[in-house]
């Protein structure tokens, strides 16, 4: 599995020793971590790579900044056997907000997902007023495309999905 490379970050990929360490408090050499890091969501990502036994066809990955080297959240696109539609999903730490990392890091993983030639489809959710999260999906170049209820760590909410298609695609609604 390759790093993919962004304007600010590089994105590598998560393996199991690093997620072991990380999830019993170690921090793995050579590794550093801006402010704030983990996220909440650092745990479930490190538990699914655990969980699969390394990271999948499309991560996770870390960001990091090129700048210091310091690892400002995670993103990964999950992708069912035999499915062309992916999953993305993305974290950065409270103090990294709103400097655009997670639009670069979103913009560059869609990139390389939807040129894979078997990959047709991305989607993205989030909480319906999570308005930070919806922004990035759209500077990224995603679409809204609906909106669903589901449980959301145990509760019920209201969820707004986000699409980006492969350019040889066309939608058809």
């Amino acid at each position: 599995m390759n790093q993919i490379d962004a304007v600010r970050l590089v994105l590598r990929p998560i393996y199991p020793p690093v997620a072991r360490m990380l999830l019993e408090g170690e921090v793995p050499r050579g590794l550093r971590f801006a402010p704030g890091y983990p996220s909440r969501f650092t745990r479930e990502v490190m538990e699914s790579v655990l969980e699969a036994r390394g990271p999948g066809r499309f991560g996770p990955y870390f960001m990091i900044r090129k700048a210091d080297g310091m690892i400002v959240g995670e993103i990964g696109c999950s992708v069912e056997d035999g499915r062309t539609t992916g999953k993305v999903g993305y974290s950065v730490v409270e103090p990294c907000w709103g400097q655009g990392y997670a639009t670069e890091a979103l913009r560059a993983l869609l990139a390389y997902v939807l040129a894979e030639p078997d990959m047709r489809r991305v989607i993205a959710e989030t909480m319906v007023d999570h308005m930070a999260s919806r922004r990035v999906m759209e500077k990224a170049g995603m679409t809204y495309c609906g909106e669903r209820r589901d449980d959301e760590y145990g509760e019920l909410a209201n969820l707004v999905v986000y699409e980006a298609y492969a350019q040889r695609t066309v939608p058809t609604r």
